[in-house]
Formats: C-alpha cells, structure tokens, sequence
C-alpha cells in the first residue's frame, strides 16, 4: 500500500499571512479548490496540533515554530494592534478640554467620554473571553472592527454628545479585544524560552497611548470641528483591520463555552458596573451631593450585584467564579493591583492638570510628556528583561517604591513650579506605571493555568475591573480631595490677610500700581488690584491644595508597600523555614 503523503508542518501553514508563499503541488491544489471558501471573519481550519504547541487554553492560538521574518512581523502587528486598542481613548482624555467647545459641552458632559469607555472595557473582557473560547478571537475583531469604522464615519457627519459617547463605548469593546489580541500577537513573536518576556510587552504596550497621546500635537486633529480626530481613529480602525486580515494568527482551539444562564448574570454584572461607574466617574464633575441619581446609582448598583454574586455561586460553569477569586490570594492581588492604577492619578489629574492650572496648554509640556513617555517605554523594557517567575512580587513592589519617591519629591511643588522642576518625578511615574502591569498580569494569569485555565474568564473579569475601578477611584478621589482642600487653604489664606493688615496694604499698592499705564481712576486701580490679590490667593490655595493630593497619594501608595513588603517577607521566612525541615 502507497504511502499517503506528508503534512505540512504547521509552521509552513498560512498563519502569519494571507498568501501561501510556498509551491503547491497538483494535488494539493485540487484538495484546496474542493473545500469551500471561507468568510473573511472566519477563524482559519481548524488544525490538530502536535505536543508542546497546543495553546494552554481554548481560545487562545497555538504555538508552532515561526522563522524569524515571521516573528518581526508578529512583532510589529501585537504593538500597532495594542496602542491602536486604547490610543482612541487617549487622545479624547488628552485633549478633554479642548473637545468641551467643540462639541458644545461643559466639563461633566465631556467626562461621560472617558466613563464611556472605562465602564465598557471593564464589563466586556469576560464574555469575550467565552466569545473566543467558542467562535475564536479572529471572527469578533474583524466583525467589530468593521462595525467600530462604521460608528466612527457616522460620527464625522453627525455630532453631538450621544453619538460622542457611542463611539467611545465601542472602543471601550474594542480596546478590551485588541489589547488580548496584542498579547496573542506578540506571544507568536518570541520563542517559548521568552514567553513571559512576550506577555510583558503584549499587556504594556497599550500603557504608552496616553504618553504618545498627549504628545500629538493638537492642531493634527483640532481641524474642521475636531473631525480630525475621528478620521485619525478612522485610519487607525481601518489599518488594524486590513492587517488583521492579512496577518492571521495559528488556530485557536474551541470548546463550547456560553451557556443560557451567562445572559441573566451577565445582564446583572454589566448593569451594576454601568451603575457604579457612571456615579464614580461623574460624581467628581457633578458633585457627589448635587444631584440625586448619583446615590440612587450606588444604592441601585448593590442589589445588582449581590443577585449576580448569588446566581454565580451556584452555578457548576459560572461565567466569573466568585468563590475562587474571594480566595486570600485574589483579594490581596485585586487590592494591589487597584492601588497601582490609583496612584497614576497623581500624573494625569494631579500634575498636568496643576500646570493648565498655570496657563500651559499640552504644546508649552511637550517636554514633560516626552519624558513621561520615555519612562514608560525604559519602564516597559525593563519588565520585559528582568521579568521572571520569583521576581513577579519584587517588581510590583519596585513600581510602588517609585511612586512613592517621586510623588514626595512633587510635595515641593509651588506656584514658581514648572515643566523643568517635572521632568525626573513625571519620568519616574511613566516608568512605575509600565513597571507593574506586566507582572500583575502575569501573577494572576500563572494562577489560571496552574488550575488548568477553566477559570480564565473570571481572571479577565477581575484584572479589567481592578484596571477601572483603579482609574475611577483614583480621578474620584484627586479631584474630591483637591476641592476640598483647596477650600481649606483659601479660607486660612484669607483670614491670615485680613489679620497683616500692612502687609496686604502693600501688596495692594503693588498690584494695584501696575494698572497705571492703562487705568488712570485711583478707584478703579484699586479693583483691579484687589481683583489682582483675590487671583493671587485663589492660586495659591490651590497649589497647596495639589500638595495636599501628592501628599495623600504618597502616603497611600507608602501604605501599599509596606503591606505587599510584608507579605513577601512572610512568604520568604515559610519558604526558608520549609527548607531547613
């Protein structure tokens, strides 16, 4: 009996591209044409993969051998696909103020842009995760994509706050699959000997939009209404389409993942996280006492989750496994992993804000967010080269010790404070915030395979969470926080002017001697000079008001530190002690 032909192998497949760049024989031309053709958002045939290359988890692709071409190309695919996953975002949270007249909005209309996207890239990781697990990522992100361009070009021609927000929150779903996609990319780049180094890059690489964000200059995008912006992300959405297409992953294996029940405990988690971040993320801007619906949005968000934490207990496949992830382990890793991001406040909210507070628009800081920017790239790299099972709590703990450095040294900020006086402390918190979401990431991710990655949804549901709540607490509280200390300090400054009597008298005459050129009526010199002195003080008060911000996350971040140095030292002293018995 003959033989029956070889096999390919499966790094000869057409993975890595949409051409088959080798010769086919007759027959196999033959054995092609016979199978039917499939849909541009089909998943390639599925392939039975060989021991060592078969993925760890439904879903995800396996890992045959590529030649390095292949792995360059892999490479530039996972970093285009993740920044173009959250550079959307960025850019509208960059030029937040800008946006306001544009669209005719005031601040708490435009912050629902931000919470738009945060509260769907927080809810939808789980379900993708299902959704890969049974129809493979491959199909969602050329579907999506396509129906995320569609959004975008409706948007160029109908404006407004609705529309707006839309928008947003299909880049909030978009932005939670191509971040795993760029993981997956990335994963195919690097041998199996450098896969942890591969994760590192694959989850941080989305961390550099907001940096290179806020260093595109604004008039790039500020043209015909700030359409600019939506053709910049069409172009974007379109790109990553068209190379999605062309540069395929392996196959993924499927398994059959949703069940009936996902419908009613997803409906329930996604309504009490719309809840929660809505009130969380526009309580700041509204005020928590202002408006009525921001409470009843935090009462009504409690039932909601209770019935989804009930349902999920019971179930024997639950869509997020609640009683794995209240495990001790869980619960610590969840607290650190939502300070790390809440400390990054002290940077977006905190200092840049601080310096439009002094007249700077984002082209007068292009020097800063240039070295916040070189920090996160250097702080990125350096989770890639030193990243290691042992080491994964160590470097979380660097990423705090960093911030705690460089938010104290931002203590000695003054009114005299400019971009110069940032440069190392901004670079330092660029660096900590790409430092500490690789090994996170990583941590938690070594505990799903070590169960056997059953539980991968409730993993992905839990770091997406930590990753907003983290980002809405953390802008809740700075702003908060500054408000009312701010109000402190301009109550004290006040009361200490009105007791130096000659001190404030002439400090009037100075201010107001300036008007002399132009006001030639005493009086009237003399209200601008009291005009002149009430600026003096406001700015004042609210410099020691962001000192007071710095201060507090400081301390919040000394506080994180010190708890994850003793649990490590906990956990060396049982390892030592194991040894010796």
């Amino acid at each position: 009996m003959a033989e029956s032909p070889a096999q390919p192998d499966v790094s000869e497949r057409r993975f890595a591209v949409g051409f088959t760049p080798w010769k086919l024989t007759e027959e196999k031309r033959r054995v092609r044409a016979a199978v039917p053709r499939q849909h541009f958002y089909q998943d390639d045939e599925p392939f039975e993969y060989p021991e060592g290359q078969r993925p760890a988890i439904p879903g995800a692709p396996g890992f045959p051998p590529h030649p390095t071409r292949r792995r360059i190309v892999f490479a530039f695919t996972s970093v285009l696909v993740g920044i173009t996953g959250a550079l959307g975002n960025a850019i509208v949270a960059a030029n937040l103020p800008y946006l306001q007249g544009a669209l005719g909005l005031d601040l708490s209309e435009a912050a629902y842009l931000s919470v738009a996207y945060l509260v769907t890239n927080a809810i939808t990781g789980c379900v993708l995760v299902k959704y890969r697990q049974e129809f493979g990522i491959r199909s969602f992100c050329m579907i999506f994509l396509t129906l995320q361009a569609l959004l975008i070009s409706s948007h160029l021609f109908v404006h407004g706050l609705a529309g707006a927000i839309l928008v947003r929150a299909a880049s909030g779903i978009s932005a939670s699959a191509l971040t795993t996609l760029g993981v997956f990319y990335m994963i195919q780049a690097f041998p199996a000997a450098h896969r942890l180094k591969a994760v590192c890059l694959g989850i941080g690489t989305p961390q550099l939009s907001l940096p290179l964000a806020w260093l595109i200059p604004k008039d790039f995008l500020a043209f015909g209404n700030w359409n600019g912006l939506y053709l910049f992300e069409l172009g974007l959405s379109l790109t990553v389409l068209g190379i999605v297409s062309i540069v395929r992953l392996p196959p993924s294996v499927r398994s059959k993942a949703f069940e009936p029940l996902d419908v009613v405990s997803f409906s329930l988690y996604a309504v009490g996280f719309i809840l929660f971040g809505s009130a969380m993320g526009l309580g700041s801007y509204l005020w928590w006492t202002n408006v009525s619906w921001i409470g009843w949005f935090f009462t009504a968000c409690i039932p909601c989750f209770a019935l989804f934490v009930s349902i999920e207990a019971r179930r024997k496949r639950p869509l997020v496994d609640v009683k794995w992830l209240s495990a001790g382990t869980f619960v610590g890793w969840a607290l650190i992993a939502v300070l790390c991001r809440f400390v990054q406040s002290e940077q977006t909210i905190g200092v840049l804000t601080m310096l439009r507070d002094f007249g700077l628009a984002n082209d007068d800081i292009r020097p800063l967010t240039s070295a916040i920017f070189v920090g996160a790239l250097l702080g990125l790299t350096a989770a890639a080269l030193t990243v290691s099972p042992a080491r994964l709590s160590y470097m979380v703990l660097a990423s705090l010790f960093i911030v705690v450095a460089a938010t104290y040294l931002d203590t000695g900020s003054s009114v005299s404070t400019r971009v110069p006086q940032l440069l190392i402390t901004q670079g330092m918190m660029g660096f900590a915030g790409t430092l500490f979401i690789g090994p996170l990431f990583i941590f938690g991710l070594g505990r799903v395979l070590a169960d056997g990655g059953v539980r991968m949804t409730s993993f992905i549901a839990l770091f997406n969470v930590t990753q907003s709540v983290g980002t809405l607490t953390g802008n809740a509280f700075t702003q908060t926080y500054l408000f009312h200390a701010q109000q402190y300090h301009l109550g004290t400054y006040a009361a200490q002017a009105a007791k130096s009597e000659p001190d404030v008298t002439a400090l009037l005459s100075s201010l107001s001697a300036q008007y002399s050129p132009l006001i030639a009526d005493p009086v009237l010199r003399s209200a601008e000079g009291v005009a002149a002195l009430s600026q003096e003080i406001s700015l004042y008060a609210r410099v020691a008001g962001y000192v007071d911000v710095f201060t507090a996350i400081s301390l919040a971040a000394t506080a994180g530190m010190v708890a994850l140095a003793a649990v490590i030292a906990v956990n060396v002293i049982k390892q030592y002690r194991s040894k010796i018995s």
